[in-house]
């Protein structure tokens, strides 16, 4: 069974993950607006924010997809989740104590 054939086999989902969807697609929200604040400016710390936020989308996705189709074993998920929340604190922790705020040029 493929994944894409497994998001077809959706029943009726629980409240639980009802929210957690909730959750996850208002996290593609903010990382949109991040994306779209560091396009206008340019400015690293909103750059590393919207890293962030994009991993952070990333997480919830796999945590979604390990509660409802539990591919993984459990030590394999909790270390992928674990190394995201580091990568996710280490870009909110750049985006904090950077002082210069250097313009980088990756949008054109």
């Amino acid at each position: 069974m493929t994944l894409f054939t497994s998001f077809l086999e959706i029943e009726v989902l629980e409240p639980s993950s009802i929210v957690e969807l909730i959750i996850i697609i208002f996290s593609i929200i903010l990382f949109a607006l991040a994306i779209t604040a560091f396009k206008t400016n340019r400015n690293t710390r909103i750059g590393f924010a919207a890293a962030a936020f994009a991993l952070f989308t990333v997480q919830l996705i796999v945590e979604y997809i390990d509660d409802v189709y539990d591919y993984v074993d459990d030590e394999g998920i909790d270390l992928i989740i674990s190394a995201i929340t580091l990568s996710i604190l280490l870009l909110f922790f750049f985006a904090i104590i950077l002082k210069k705020t250097p313009k980088i040029n990756f949008f054109k």
